[in-house]
């Protein structure tokens, strides 16, 4: 037992020393770290430095062209080319990444410059800065630059004649230098529509022409093309005029061109014009002022008509095309993804798919022929005054002159406005025998419009209204069908099974379903569009039964 102790004891005492020990070598390592930082840092090399005031040009390769930048009167210009627009703050940022040049490692008598990339240099740059004397002849030093060490990230430099030292500088020191010619031009900004709500009017002409339209009187948006006009789906028109207020150029690409045909802009692939109206502030000098006054100007505002052109030219790489706006002579790249929203679009992308929508409100009668039988729905509105003034209009249905219960005709009428289709057809319908439903809607004002839904395949109803044809999802056309039953007392169709029916709707809905999947590739747009105009209908529906409910 006492040895046991006894080597217990030896071994903390081991311990200690050993923490101890490492203690001491830890202090140590850290120590000759520090020195050894502090000699590094004392031992960079200063290979230029100068004031950012007194440098007074700077001369670098850019796009291969030895090329000046000069100041004068504390701006930066082009030497050979004054109206160049450069951009002031990135010439800044060059001046001041050469103010302070240093090298944490120099190598002293080379002799194969080839071995650092300095027998033929990447970049030469020259820097003219002021003498300190009010006299004096400006100072020029040149940097060649060579290869980047891919270790560290540095370049390799040597400083104007001396061929036998190289030194090793941070990549911050020259990649200020490494750009293309249009990277140091001040860009225009795009002229963004500020309050897109006062856009007017949209014109694409290109490969895909049509022209959108908004009413003035009923802020109603139309689509058009071939001079046929066809009311626009509101979600669809809003989404894109939306997409003026942020547009913005990537790049420029000329900022004084005289080659359109260079950029594909002599012959457009495409011209936007939009109509919108801006805010413009005036003044009215006019303001009755007494003979010792001196007359003062009232600050108004006032809209003006505008309106934006712009050019789309050639692609510009993958992902980007020229373009040039108004009458300005420059060239821009812009998104090609921005553009195709515009210039990749039919009007076929912006038909509404809405089948027939008529207020509940301005509704007088409602004429149906259902499977060979004629209903008529009458609306009577009386308006009835309380002791406090407040008017109540009150509506009632009659179906063939009896009282039709409320809520099951708002039921029915809500469905048969807010169908909506998924697509359109195009080419001529000669529909294969007679109408299901035909449905004749008469407003008080005296208009009228008809439709008719014909069975058209085992995924689709077609809709005919006037000369266009919707084909509607078969499973939308039964539940309205159904609704219809529940107003006009129709006994349901026995003929069939009940599991025959579930059957054949289930089959129709899993065409539909397939049908869609398979035409996404060609329509995309328009299942987008239709699933907009789902949501815009389930909101229509809220509204009308609200309406109706009033």
């Amino acid at each position: 037992m006492k040895n046991k102790t006894v080597k217990m004891i030896l071994a903390v005492a081991v311990l200690a020393v050993c923490c101890g020990a490492y203690a001491g070598v830890k202090t140590y390592v850290s120590h000759q770290e520090q020195k050894e930082s502090e000699a590094e840092s004392e031992e960079n090399t200063s290979v230029f430095t100068a004031s950012a005031d007194d440098i007074k040009s700077l001369d670098f390769m850019v796009d291969d062209t030895e090329t000046t930048f000069e100041k004068k009167d504390d701006s930066w210009v082009k030497k050979d080319d004054t109206d160049f627009p450069v951009n002031q703050s990135t010439l800044d940022s060059a001046a001041s990444s050469v103010t302070s040049v240093e090298s944490d490692r120099v190598l002293e008598d080379v002799d194969d410059l080839a071995e650092y990339g300095l027998d033929s240099p990447a970049n030469t740059i020259k820097i003219v800065t002021k003498s300190e004397d009010e006299d004096g002849d400006d100072t020029t030093t040149t940097l060649y630059v060579g290869d980047e060490n891919s270790s560290t990230s540095q370049y390799y430099v040597r400083k104007d004649d001396d061929e036998k030292t190289v030194y090793l500088v941070d990549s911050s020191c020259v990649e200020p230098f490494t750009k293309t010619l249009y990277d140091y031009a001040q860009m225009e900004d795009f002229p963004a529509i500020s309050s897109t709500d006062t856009i007017t009017k949209i014109s694409v002409d290109g490969d895909n022409s049509y022209e959108l339209k908004k009413d003035a009187d009923t802020s109603v948006w139309s689509v058009s093309a071939n001079g046929e006009e066809d009311k626009a789906d509101s979600a669809t028109v809003s989404s894109l005029v939306s997409s003026f207020g942020s547009m913005a150029y990537n790049s420029m690409a000329d900022y004084k061109c005289e080659d359109k045909s260079k950029y594909g802009l002599d012959k457009p692939y495409s011209t936007i014009t939009v109509d919108y109206q801006e805010k413009v502030e005036t003044s009215d000098d006019n303001a009755e002022t007494s003979d010792s006054e001196t007359p003062d100007s009232t600050e108004t505002t006032e809209m003006v008509d505008k309106q934006l052109t712009i050019l789309v030219g050639n692609e510009a790489d993958d992902s980007n095309r020229y373009v040039m706006v108004n009458d300005s002579n420059e060239v821009y790249t812009m998104s090609e993804e921005t553009l195709s929203a515009l210039t990749d679009k039919t009007e076929e992308d912006f038909w509404d798919m809405t089948v027939s929508y008529v207020s509940v409100n301005s509704l007088a009668s409602l004429k149906v022929n259902y499977q060979g039988t004629d209903y008529k729905v009458n609306a009577s509105r009386e308006t009835s005054t309380d002791e406090d003034g407040n008017d109540t209009e009150t509506v009632t249905y009659k179906l063939d002159g009896a009282d039709l219960n409320e809520t099951t005709f708002t039921t029915f009428y809500n469905k048969l406005i807010n169908m909506a289709a998924q697509k359109r057809l195009t080419e001529k319908y000669d529909p294969d025998g007679d109408a299901e439903l035909t449905v004749t809607f008469t407003e008080e004002d005296g208009d009228t419009l008809e439709v008719s839904y014909y069975s058209y395949d085992t995924n689709y109803y077609a809709a005919v209204v006037d000369n266009k044809v919707y084909l509607v999802n078969k499973m939308n056309i039964k539940e309205l069908f159904t609704a219809f039953e529940s107003v006009a007392g129709v006994e349901k169709d026995e003929t069939k099974t009940d599991s025959d029916e579930v059957e054949s709707d289930e089959k129709a809905s899993a065409d539909v379903e397939t049908d869609s999947e398979t035409e996404t590739s060609d329509n995309s747009d328009a299942v987008t569009d239709d699933d907009s105009k789902s949501a815009s209908a389930s909101d229509t529906t809220d509204t009308s039964e609200s309406d109706t409910e009033e």
